[in-house]
């Protein structure tokens, strides 16, 4: 399934959504985060803002209280002779919020003002430790700066020789990978997985119906021609498969016409040879001539069933193929010859019977040919039968095996010195399997001789 060009398909939507969804949420999480922590940088200079006023506002005596006082869990507030925060080159964010201090306090000028970011304790930015004296029932642990975070420092000149500093945390707001964005990734995935798999199926439909075409197409030649059905390059590749197997079956029936006129022609002379040789007085030489037309004849019929033997028009029919090969065996031992079979009834099949009978023949003669002896057996296998034909003889060498199907091979010298034949046998075998769907395969046993077997789908 994951090699399906639907899965590909899909999982490529799917994916391409993800991304981009993750991409659009890095970077408005990375927009939002500024915004934020601008926000809260802005609330703790207002803070700032308000108790360096409240400083100038208070006496002397009352300052120090006052700053205590001030001294809070987000908010750390100390006095110092020179101011805590060395401005560099400011950022924008420093800048917007030097600026939103000078606003609250006009009266202070800008380079009396100093404003910076850090992203954790600044050893140059380190307020004096907490005395819990000064604010009793406070966590102490809750009133220092935690490490890790991003803070802002403010220094505010109050005298002369004088400055306020303050330094404050900024919560950072998680934003990325939270739960109502795993909410929205899955929804989406969900809704692009079903969606998809709806639309590449009805896209994709075609090609497998293309596939199936291809595979009855190899079975039966005459099989129904292709929907031309879906988009307009689906469509295309049905209607050049269609033309294909017009053409196909073309060739094949011309092959056929061309092969039965050649035969036909043929067993005419043939004829009237033998019914001449028949009236001329006996002699050696008539008896020669007449097994050579025998010969002759036998050869071009065999040219004929091999044309026919993939696309002739018997029709199908339900049998009993264990019946059928047994029948088969029985009267081939009833002409003398050595064959064991071991065929119980069934399996019930649809297949052309007459094609069948032909394709068994065929291998059991073969063996009977090369090995004067065979052993037939049908099984079932999953879904398929299984006609197996075992002998005793050379076997055929491994190099060979899968050439020895074509038309007019026999194999080597040493398995085909003493028979007859033209070498079709095994290419009607082959050619009578794959019209029905199946195949044939050939192997040597390890005990000696060869075993094959004619495998059709149930």
């Amino acid at each position: 399934m994951l090699s399906s060009l639907r899965f590909q398909t899909v999982a490529i939507i799917a994916l391409t959504i993800l991304l981009s969804q993750m991409a659009g949420l890095v970077f408005y999480s990375f927009d939002r985060r500024s915004a934020l922590e601008l926000t809260e940088a802005i609330d703790r200079a207002e803070r700032a803002a308000d108790v360096s006023r409240l400083l100038h506002e208070v006496s002397a005596v009352r300052r120090d209280r006052a700053v205590q006082l001030s001294d809070t869990r987000n908010l750390r507030v100390w006095m110092s002779p020179a101011p805590a925060v060395v401005m560099a080159e400011p950022t924008k964010a420093e800048s917007d919020v030097h600026a939103f201090l000078r606003t609250q306090r006009p009266e202070v000028a800008d380079q009396d003002i100093a404003v910076r970011f850090t992203e954790e304790q600044d050893s140059q930015v380190t307020p004096p430790p907490f005395d819990p004296a000064s604010r009793a029932g406070s966590p102490v642990s809750a009133l220092n700066i935690p490490e890790g975070v991003r803070n802002v420092a403010i220094s505010i000149r109050h005298d002369d020789n004088e400055w306020v500093n303050f330094l404050g945390s900024i919560n950072r707001s998680r934003t990325f990978l939270q739960g109502f964005f795993l909410a929205d990734v899955v929804t989406a995935a969900v809704g692009v997985a079903l969606i998809g798999f709806w639309l590449v199926r009805r896209v994709t439909a075609p090609l497998a119906r293309l596939a199936e075409a291809a595979e009855s197409l190899g079975r039966n030649l005459r099989s129904p021609p292709l929907q031309t059905s879906g988009p307009s390059e689906v469509a295309a590749v049905a209607t050049a498969f269609n033309r294909m197997q017009q053409r196909l079956t073309r060739l094949i029936d011309g092959r056929t016409e061309f092969l039965a006129a050649i035969s036909h022609d043929l067993r005419t002379p043939i004829t009237q040879i033998r019914l001449r040789l028949e009236m001329a007085p006996a002699s050696p030489e008539r008896d020669k001539n007449l097994n050579a037309l025998d010969d002759l004849s036998e050869t071009v019929g065999t040219f004929l069933n091999y044309a026919r033997a993939s696309h002739e028009a018997e029709e199908r029919s339900r049998i009993d193929l264990g019946a059928l090969v047994r029948s088969i065996c029985n009267d081939l031992a009833d002409g003398g010859a050595a064959v064991e079979s071991h065929c119980p009834p069934g399996p019930i099949i649809s297949c052309k019977r007459l094609a069948i009978k032909r394709a068994v023949t065929n291998l059991v003669e073969n063996a009977l040919k090369y090995a004067q002896e065979a052993r037939v057996s049908t099984a079932k296998e999953n879904d398929w039968v299984v006609i197996s034909v075992n002998d005793r003889g050379p076997g055929i060498p491994e190099a060979q095996i899968e050439t020895v199907c074509a038309p007019f091979r026999r194999g080597d010298s040493s398995r085909s010195s003493n028979a007859d034949g033209v070498g079709l046998g095994l290419s009607i075998t082959q050619a009578v399997a794959e019209d029905h769907g199946g195949e044939l395969r050939l192997a040597n046993r390890r005990e000696g001789g060869l075993r094959a077997e004619l495998r059709i789908p149930v």
